[in-house]
């Protein structure tokens, strides 16, 4: 599992993509490579049969295609993954993404290393070095992810957001925290994240992020002696944000 912390300071895990994942997003992004190229080629096809063929012309065509066709193939999974923070469309597809190692969004640098290591890993030996060293590292990482300390980790799926930020509260309810007024969406969103990754964890790994998270809670609101148990306490933290937001 990769550890990732939240604003909160509570650690939350991912698990790397696995191997065959890997390969699917691969073979999606060759696909629409592939459809690119077909258009292309007709596009250049079409233009070279209805404009000019003098010589000249055509060899700055075949400049022009080749500086067309060569750079997308070279800087698809590089542009694609700065752009779209880690992923490439078949990443997108196969739901996972390049992160850094801690969790956090990879830089430029880390996008930069798993690019040119690519090259060795993927295209120069078809995929085989890849394959083996993440099948030997453990945590989903080939050569290119442990220089540029960036792993690829399994996307998890939405929630709606009803489900997350907007709980239903009866119009009679008394908040009995009014200071969670002090919270923000996002401190919502993490507790109801914690509260919901029960089944990701065995029983006392998924405590210990419960009571953590409790207790940053309690000393960022001031809260003491409120008899409750760690989930009670934050399922009644959301249901008084609720209340006190109007978002019931």
């Amino acid at each position: 599992m990769v550890g990732i912390e939240t604003s909160q300071h509570v650690k939350l895990s991912y698990e790397p993509a696995g191997v065959g994942e890997r390969i699917l997003a691969f073979f999606l992004d060759a696909f629409f490579i592939g459809i690119y190229y077909l258009v292309v080629i007709w596009i250049w096809g079409y233009v070279n049969d209805i404009g000019p063929s003098s010589t000249g012309s055509f060899e700055d065509s075949v400049w022009v295609l080749y500086i067309v066709l060569v750079l997308p193939l070279m800087l698809y999974h590089l542009v694609s993954e700065v752009v779209s923070n880690g992923y490439s469309l078949g990443k997108k597809i196969v739901g996972i993404r390049v992160v850094k190692i801690d969790g956090t969004r990879a830089n430029l640098g880390g996008y930069l290393v798993r690019w040119m290591f690519r090259l060795v890993e993927i295209s120069m030996t078809s995929g085989v070095l890849a394959f083996v060293a993440i099948l030997l590292n453990g945590k989903g990482q080939r050569i290119g992810d442990i220089l540029g300390k960036t792993c690829v980790i399994k996307e998890r799926k939405k929630v709606n957001l009803d489900n997350t930020l907007y709980s239903k509260v009866a119009d009679a309810y008394e908040p009995r925290f009014k200071q969670v007024a002090e919270l923000t969406d996002n401190d919502i969103r993490i507790i109801r994240e914690v509260l919901d990754s029960r089944s990701h964890y065995d029983y006392d790994n998924w405590f210990l992020m419960l009571q953590k998270t409790r207790k940053k809670i309690e000393d960022r609101l001031g809260i003491e002696d409120h008899g409750l148990s760690g989930d009670e306490f934050l399922q009644t933290v959301i249901k008084d944000y609720n209340a006190i937001h109007g978002k019931g």
